[in-house]
């Protein structure tokens, strides 16, 4: 039995880690037990949507389809389990983040994509070598102002990937003119949207046919922003966020 929590912990502590590497697999079918819960879930997600419509750094995301719901309640049940968790994380991650994204004049709502890149977990490094709150490759730190050598790594200082993150933001921002197309971006790069784009000819950016990982990314980042801004739905209550009145001072 001592075996069995040992090894649910680390396979916890690991699907957080890797927040930026592809899904190696479909997700399992859920176990029969937990469907009441799930369908608890979907009525609490309908109701904190207005008119299928929720907002991503103020533009609206159409909901109405149910394609477009059943991903958003499948990363709702990803990341549901480890709310209280990131919670805790947040408190001491969101001041600092979202003083620099306001500096930055970077929505707010891409303290959320930090969320799902990196669980917060500021020494994460993924299967690939995206490391750090942001997950950032090396090429791509070094190319937006971080050092990286063999003596240091920027990509593990809160402030200073920070502002390497906001400035490639603001760069996919200024190709795209769409903050959806730059957070899918952010996880499979600039180019390849680009190309995808232009190649697939659709005309909103979240119905893209990308990798499994991509295709639930921005979902993925909606879920982190219904569980922080909705919080006693899923069981914590205002008390938790203390980051809120750090940042009220």
């Amino acid at each position: 039995m001592r075996y069995l929590f040992t090894l649910l912990f680390y396979c916890i502590a690991f699907t957080i880690a890797r927040a930026q590497d592809p899904d190696p697999l479909p997700l399992l079918p859920l176990p029969e037990e937990k469907r009441v819960l799930d369908q608890k879930l979907v009525i609490e997600i309908d109701s904190l949507i207005e008119h299928n419509i929720v907002r991503f750094c103020n533009q609206k995301i159409d909901l109405s389809t149910r394609e477009r719901q059943r991903k958003l309640q499948r990363e709702m049940r990803s990341l549901t389990p480890y709310s209280s968790t990131l919670i805790q994380r947040a408190n001491y991650f969101f001041p600092i983040v979202e003083e620099i994204l306001e500096r930055c004049n970077v929505p707010d709502d891409f303290k959320y994509l930090m969320v799902i890149e990196s669980g917060m977990d500021q020494f994460a490094r993924s299967q690939v070598g995206a490391t750090g709150l942001w997950q950032f490759m090396r090429g791509t730190a070094i190319q937006y102002g971080l050092r990286v050598d063999g003596r240091i790594d920027e990509r593990y200082h809160i402030d200073k990937a920070t502002y390497a993150a906001c400035r490639y933001l603001k760069d996919a921002y200024s190709k795209f003119g769409d903050w959806v197309a730059a957070a899918q971006s952010y996880n499979i790069g600039q180019a390849r949207i680009n190309y995808e784009l232009s190649r697939q000819g659709v005309s909103d950016a979240i119905d893209l046919d990308l990798v499994e990982e991509t295709n639930r990314y921005v979902y993925r980042i909606l879920a982190a922003k219904i569980i922080f801004t909705n919080p006693r739905n899923f069981g914590l209550t205002e008390a938790n966020l203390y980051y809120k009145r750090l940042r009220r001072r």
